[in-house]
């Protein structure tokens, strides 16, 4: 796959990612005004702030790549923005998989009360996109969160074995699953691509799931 190629494709599934995140965050307002759930309040939060990082972090992606061609010796000043950039977009993420991590929590503390099922580039060396995509020590965080996420929505799944409970769980797996993706991408840059891919599923399971429950009621 061409660089060029990557890095476009890339950048679609950024855009596809960030309204889906955005519908999902919808979905869940849906369900939050009609069931006062502080569950669905978390995730709405959540999918909320997501979409609107990632969304973000496409429109600078498409800046620093534009720059990259006006000069063969991107400045200092560039390269800084990119990193504080990158670490910008990586707290945002952290702040919404908090907020996924608290939907669990809660329904960790209201056991027994009846609640929804929801419980272009390589390295860092590689100027500057890679920087927006992969910084090592915060996608371990997002791991270890995401990791929590997806282990309380698999204990859920097995307690209620329902269809939305599973699309919970397949949601966030992919998620997981996604940033572990990126976390390897250093070693071959056609991870970022499946990364995106995967975590665009994720986001689409989360969507069905939330859809399916503000038509049915169930």
């Amino acid at each position: 796959m061409s660089p060029q190629l990557l890095v476009f494709l890339v950048f679609v599934m950024e855009l596809v990612s960030s309204l889906i995140s955005i519908l999902v965050g919808y979905q869940a307002s849906k369900g939050y005004k009609a069931s006062s759930s502080k569950s669905l309040l978390f995730l709405y939060m959540g999918f909320t702030v997501l979409g609107i990082g990632i969304l973000l972090r496409a429109i600078t992606a498409v800046f620093f790549a534009l720059a990259i061609r006006t000069t063969e010796t991107p400045p200092n000043s560039l390269v800084s923005l990119s990193n504080v950039a990158g670490i910008i977009f990586t707290l945002t993420q952290l702040a919404a998989y908090s907020l996924f991590t608290a939907t669990y929590a809660f329904q960790a503390k209201s056991l027994g009360q009846r609640d929804m099922e929801v419980g272009g580039a390589v390295s860092a060396a590689v100027f500057p996109i890679a920087r927006l995509f992969y910084i090592p020590a915060l996608e371990l965080l997002a791991i270890t969160m995401l990791g929590f996420v997806a282990v309380s929505s698999l204990m859920h799944w097995l307690h209620q074995r329902s269809l939305n409970a599973e699309l919970v769980f397949l949601g966030f797996s992919l998620m997981l699953l996604s940033h572990l993706l990126f976390l390897f991408m250093i070693f071959d840059e056609v991870l970022l691509f499946f990364g995106q891919l995967v975590q665009l599923a994720g986001f689409v399971c989360l969507l069905i799931m939330l859809a399916k429950v503000n038509k049915t009621g169930v």
